[in-house]
């Protein structure tokens, strides 16, 4: 036998020969002891990834093949929780767990550190939607439950399908870093347009504030945006749906799955449509998404993971505010035509009774093209990733968590050639090497880490202008820390915080229009403290937290009066900093009544360039507000359900801000966009058999705002819709 069949026959032999441990099942009912079906039940068992299921109508829920040793069952509804139960994982007898009314809701974080938490163990700031929130606002897109969570400027250019930004605690649209089931999908140089992200592919969307860098390595300077889709073996379900609206606006939506054998299938199809105000502002977005996983004696995991995407839109300029005159009609000829899909492969498995392995792969592509009035272009994006990662179970519940990971990056674009003005591509390697240590010592949690990470960028070739030179390759390598901690004072109460670094690597253009051959990432430093309590029996809850973040080597291109800063065109010179405080409410006065609201402060400045006493990079001004992030802003959302009827209803304020000018950018000036308020209203009625009828008001009072300056949001709109689930126990 060779090498490679002798390891195939022993992780054969390792796999199966693993003993099949435990089981646990149980009810759940809430504190009158009546049944609560559907409610979502959850299994911890460090250092294994969590298990997920949904309690039947009966209200009877199952993990087969728990394994050996204590485990965590975690349970929650809409509006009500129970405390983490521990309990022999296997154990024969039955559990019965009870929920109570809770203004929040004790669920599983996957994203703020590499092992699968319960939220009130983790330090980081993290917000949550579920499933069946997104199902409550009736979301057409996921940006629309982004704009409630605290610390997130949501920026959009007029109408759905407009390209939207996310401003993070003060950071760059570029600072996101955005995966689906662990797959960046995040193009060269960090950008992501948030408006083809679709709502029915989430069975969970995970915001984490503050750089990640630690943890995910590059891009996550300023958040980490994890997007997790439901797996057949822990959903069994179909649905369909249709919707349509003024604004020629309709969408359709179909998906489901469940367990077939040892596999599960769960997959989603939908397309969206919308005319926009204007002619040439309409888009079309369509997504397809498919994730099969087979769970193997219950311990051990293969899994596959597909998102594809394809989005068309008209771009008419911005055709609202115009502060410098500089409008000259619309365009009727620009177009972006876009598709994108996303790739991940991953197997997690239990290696001994303390060591759990997870192998992964990942493959991402984005093919962008333009036509405008000057001709077509176009750029494209691509990524494959490797990654291992190992976790170990140490005495007292402490985890130790190491591995590498490596992703290959590549760009082109019509506009970035070489001396003969023939295309070539940029290319970049990003190795990354990480350690974490999770401590728990009885209400203490603590998390410390840190990632060693290498680029090495590949030499590019002269252009045939003369404004680039041939740029050798070139390595660079840092550390980034991170650690984080949490204290549950009391049940009720938790302190939090943390700190860390964060990068961004240059993105294609930038590398391509320099002649610095030692261009570096762009960096940030964040520290973070905040206090969460609950009240009046776990039915009001607050969180009130201070964050500071240092951004710095930020990419400029200097002026002839900043030459003396740098012998090159454009160098890593530039300061900012972003500081203020968030506030997360959560209440749930009755039955049937759940409200969350949220207030951030933000108090940003741009600081002086790196060598000067006093010069700033162009257009700006020392110490002034960066653009488009508003001093302040907040949101409410209310739901009120009664047997068949639901109603929600929901606000979002903006302060004024600083922004470009539309039509020209920034240099041609920076323009106040004004504080607005809009508020949206819907209804979900069951029709009975799985049925329901929707509608929803969008600008309800029929508000005029501009999130971008230039580009006006869509006035007072509506969709109504049929829906239709059918649950399979």
């Amino acid at each position: 036998m060779t090498r490679c069949h002798r390891a195939a026959v022993l992780a054969a032999v390792l796999i199966w020969a693993t003993p099949l441990w435990g089981s646990i099942q149980g009810t759940v009912q809430d504190a009158t002891g009546a049944i609560v079906p559907h409610a979502r039940v959850y299994l911890l068992r460090p250092p294994h990834p969590a298990r997920a299921a949904t309690a039947e109508s009966s209200g009877v829920f199952r993990f087969a093949g728990a394994g050996s040793g204590v485990c965590a069952i975690l349970a929650s509804a809409p509006g009500l929780s129970a405390e983490k139960l521990e309990t022999p994982c296997d154990q024969s007898r039955p559990l019965v767990i009870t929920l109570r009314p809770a203004a929040l809701v004790e669920t599983v974080v996957v994203t703020a550190e590499r092992a699968d938490l319960a939220r009130s163990a983790v330090a980081s700031s993290v917000s949550l939607w579920t499933a069946e929130e997104l199902a409550e606002i009736q979301a057409l897109h996921l940006l629309e439950a982004l704009r409630y969570l605290p610390g997130v400027e949501v920026n959009q250019t007029g109408r759905h399908g407009g390209v939207t930004g996310l401003f993070v605690r003060g950071a760059e649209s570029r600072h996101n870093l955005v995966a689906v089931d662990g797959v960046k999908i995040n193009d060269f140089g960090g950008s992501y347009n948030f408006t083809s992200l679709p709502a029915e592919v989430a069975e969970r969307i995970e915001l984490t504030r503050g750089p990640q860098s630690a943890l995910y390595g590059s891009y996550a300077i300023g958040s980490a945006v994890q997007v997790v889709t439901p797996s057949g073996l822990d959903r069994s379900d179909f649905f369909a749906s249709a919707e349509g609206g003024n604004f020629a606006t309709r969408r359709f939506a179909a998906g489901g799955g469940g367990r077939l054998g040892p596999l599960g299938l769960y997959g989603s199809a939908s397309r969206f449509d919308s005319d926009g105000r204007v002619a040439n502002d309409d888009s079309r977005i369509e997504n397809a998404h498919l994730k099969v996983d087979s769970l193997i004696r219950g311990l051990h995991r293969l899994r596959y993971s597909g998102l594809a995407n394809s989005n068309e839109s008209g771009n008419p300029g911005a055709f609202g505010s115009d502060p410098a005159g500089r409008y000259r009609g619309l365009d009727p000829v620009t177009r972006t035509f876009e598709r994108y899909n996303a790739h991940g492969f991953g197997y997690d498995g239990q290696l001994g009774r303390r060591v759990r392995e997870r192998l992964t792969a990942a493959l991402y592509s984005d093919r962008l093209d333009f036509r405008s009035q000057f001709g077509p272009s176009f750029s494209r994006h691509s990524r494959n990733a490797l990654g291992s990662e190992t976790t170990v179970l140490l005495p007292g519940r402490n985890l130790a968590i190491f591995g590498m990971e490596w992703h290959g990056e590549r760009f082109r674009s019509t506009f970035v050639t070489d001396r003969s003005q023939r295309v070539f591509p940029v290319g970049r390697n990003i190795y990354g090497w990480f350690a974490e240590s999770r401590l728990e010592r009885g209400k203490w949690f603590v998390n410390l880490g840190a990632r060693l990470e290498q680029l090495r960028l590949q030499a590019l070739p002269p252009d045939a202008f003369g404004s680039r030179p041939p740029i050798a390759a070139a390595t660079l390598t840092e550390i980034h820390p991170r650690v984080s901690a949490a204290w549950l004072a009391r049940p009720t109460s938790r302190l939090h915080a943390s700190a860390g670094t964060g990068l961004r690597p240059p993105d294609g253009f930038e590398l391509a229009f320099t002649t610095n051959p030692a261009l570096k990432p762009e960096r940030t430093a964040s520290f973070d403290a905040g206090f969460e309590q609950s009240f009046w029996d776990r039915r009001l809850a607050a969180d009130l937290t201070w964050f500071y973040n240092r951004f710095r080597d930020q990419i400029v291109t200097l002026s002839r009066a900043q030459a003396g800063l740098s012998r090159w065109t454009s160098d890593n010179l530039a300061n900012s900093e972003a500081k203020g405080l968030e506030l997360s409410v959560f209440l749930r006065p009755a039955a049937g009544v759940r409200f969350r609201g949220a207030y951030t402060y933000l108090d940003t400045a741009v600081l002086r360039l790196e060598g000067s006493s006093d010069s700033v990079q162009r257009f700006f001004r020392l110490g002034q507000q960066l653009i488009r992030r508003p001093r302040h802003a907040g949101s409410w959302l209310a739901v009120w359900q009664h047997r068949r009827l639901l109603v929600q209803t929901g606000a979002v304020l903006r302060g004024r801000t600083l922004d470009a000018e539309p039509n020209g950018g920034i240099s041609v000036g920076q323009f106040p966009n004004p504080f607005y308020a809009t508020f949206d209203l819907g209804a979900r009625y069951e029709l009975g058999r799985g049925a329901s009828v929707t509608v929803k008001l969008r600008n309800l009072l029929d508000r005029g705002y501009e999130e971008s300056l230039g580009f006006p949001a869509l006035g007072r709109n509506f969709t109504v819709g049929l829906h239709w689930r059918w649950a399979r126990e």
